[in-house]
């Protein structure tokens, strides 16, 4: 955002009140969403985002069915945190909220997984191996001493 409000401070006269409006704006809609994120859980605020807030509605983006449906069942809740924050932080004051409104916005590309790899503790795998020594020469047995070579 500081590249960009650079940018703006450098143009010329004529054009400096479209920018200015246009960085009002772009200001507006950041805090709108540190606005959001602040109250709502990390599984909310990954899901989802803040578009705009016009007479006092929130207009909150899900990104699936599911997380609009976590939305509106704690939307009273949310609502309560969000007006608590509004109460006590004075850099959301202008931020009046009295509804929420959720609609569901698909991601065209979800987020890939990132898979952390397991492993399996000294204790697991000793068991494991005991376990296949007890089970002798079968093909399960071998699965779990190649399971317990692993970690």
């Amino acid at each position: 955002m500081r590249k960009i409000n650079t940018l703006f401070r450098e143009s010329n006269h004529t054009t400096d009140s479209q920018f200015n409006n246009l960085t009002k704006q772009a200001n507006a809609h950041l805090n709108l969403r540190q606005f959001w994120e602040a109250i709502a859980p990390k599984m909310l605020s990954q899901s989802s985002f803040a578009g705009s807030l016009n007479n006092g509605q929130l207009t909150i983006y899900a990104y699936n069915a599911s997380v609009a449906a976590k939305i509106k069942l704690t939307s009273a809740s949310l609502l309560t945190q969000l007006q608590n924050l509004q109460k006590t932080d004075t850099f959301y004051r202008e931020c009046k909220v009295t509804s929420i409104m959720v609609k569901v916005q698909v991601k065209s590309q979800p987020k890939p997984l990132i898979k952390t790899p397991r492993k399996l503790s000294n204790q697991a795998s000793i068991s494991l191996k005991n376990l296949a020594n007890v089970l002798g020469d079968t093909p399960l047995a071998d699965k779990l001493k190649h399971l317990a070579n692993k970690s």
